[in-house]
C-alpha cells in the first residue's frame, strides 16, 4: 500500500506546496518499511525549515532520520519508556549531525520536526514532535468524526500548546535561560508573533521554542528535545494528519477532519487540504509553505 495516485489501496497521501514563498523549506518523509523484518512499520514525518539555510536543514534531517531510527532496537522491542528515550536520543543525534555538517550554517537556521511511526499490526503509534507543526487524529464518535490533537497538551488551546512563544510554559524556560521574548519592533511598534531575542540584540527572532539546528538559540532555552507520545489505537481512531504550520494557519481542526472524512482516498484528501489551506492563507494575507500527510489507520 502507498500514496500513489493510481494505487486504489493507498493508506496515505502526501502533498507539499511552496505557496507564495520564494523558496520551499518544507520537507515530507514517508518510509513504508522502516525496520528490516518488520514490514508493517511505517515512518511519516514533516519538517518545516526556517532561516537562510532552513531548506538545507530540513532536507538534511529528512535524509538522516531513517538511518538513525533504524539503529534503535528499543523502538521495536523496548518498553514505552525505552522507546521514548530512544526517540529523544535520535533527535539529539540528528541535532549534533546538523552542527557538524560544514555545508549548513545552522547558527540562525533550523527546522521543526513532527514524526509518527505507525505499527500497523499492533495498532500502535509512536509520535515525536517539536516546534509548531502538528499531528491530529480523526476519531469516530457516534455519527461524527472529531479531531483529537496528538502532539500537544489538550488542556489548553491549540495555538497556546505548540512549542512557540504563545506557550507560557515554554516561554518561562526561555526567559529563565536569558532569552528576551517580544514582538518584532517597527516604527509603529510591536508587530507579529512573539519571538525570542538575545538580550537587546535584534536576533535570532525565533518564533518556535524547540527546533533542530538554531545553535544561536540553544543558550536561550530553545530545545532539540521532542515531546513523545506512545499510543495504542482503538477501532474509533480512523486517520492521522501531519502538517506544517501553513496548514494549521489556514484551516482549523474541524475543517481538516471534515475534508479527510469526505474522501475515501487519502491521496485526494491530502491534495484538497493543501489547496484549501493555500486559498485561506491568501485570504488572510499569509505567505507560507504548506505540507501535509494523511494516514488512514482503518
Amino acid at each position: 500500500m502507498g500514496g500513489k495516485e493510481d494505487d486504489q489501496n493507498a493508506f496515505y497521501g502526501a502533498t507539499t506546496d511552496k505557496g507564495r514563498r520564494e523558496t520551499q523549506q518544507d520537507e515530507q518523509l514517508v518510509v513504508e518499511n522502516l525496520f528490516e523484518g518488520h514490514p508493517r512499520a511505517s515512518l511519516f514525518a514533516v519538517f518545516d525549515g526556517h532561516g537562510t539555510d532552513g531548506a538545507k536543514v530540513s532536507a538534511f534531517v529528512k535524509r538522516t532520520f531513517p538511518r538513525i531510527l533504524r539503529e534503535s532496537k528499543a523502538l521495536l522491542t523496548g518498553s514505552s519508556k525505552e522507546a521514548a528515550t530512544a526517540l529523544k536520543s535520535a533527535f539529539a543525534t540528528v541535532n549534533e549531525l546538523i552542527k557538524e555538517n560544514q555545508a549548513i550554517d545552522a547558527y540562525m537556521s533550523g527546522t521543526t520536526a513532527t514524526l509518527l511511526i505507525f505499527f500497523e499490526e499492533d495498532r500502535r503509534v509512536l509520535v515525536a514532535n517539536l516546534g509548531d507543526s502538528r499531528i491530529i487524529m480523526g476519531r469516530r464518535e457516534g455519527d461524527e468524526t472529531v479531531p483529537v490533537q496528538i502532539t500537544t497538551n489538550l488542556s489548553i488551546s491549540s495555538t497556546e500548546s505548540d512549542h512557540t512563544c504563545a506557550n507560557a510554559e515554554e516561554v518561562d524556560r526561555v526567559v529563565k535561560s536569558g532569552g528576551r521574548v517580544d514582538q518584532m519592533q517597527t516604527d509603529e511598534g510591536g508587530d507579529g508573533p512573539l519571538r525570542i531575542y538575545k538580550g537587546t540584540l535584534p536576533y535570532p527572532g525565533l518564533v518556535v521554542t524547540r527546533s533542530l539546528g538554531d545553535t544561536c538559540a540553544e543558550r536561550l532555552g530553545v530545545l532539540c528535545e521532542p515531546e513523545v507520545i506512545d499510543r495504542e489505537l482503538s477501532k474509533k481512531d480512523r486517520f492521522f494528519v501531519l502538517a506544517s504550520d501553513g496548514l494549521w494557519d489556514g484551516l482549523d481542526l474541524d475543517q481538516v477532519v471534515h475534508v479527510v472524512q469526505k474522501y475515501d482516498s487519502p491521496v485526494k484528501a491530502s491534495e484538497v487540504l493543501n489547496r484549501k489551506a493555500l486559498k485561506s492563507l491568501d485570504a488572510k494575507c499569509i505567505d507560507d509553505n504548506v505540507t501535509n500527510i494523511v494516514v488512514h489507520t482503518a
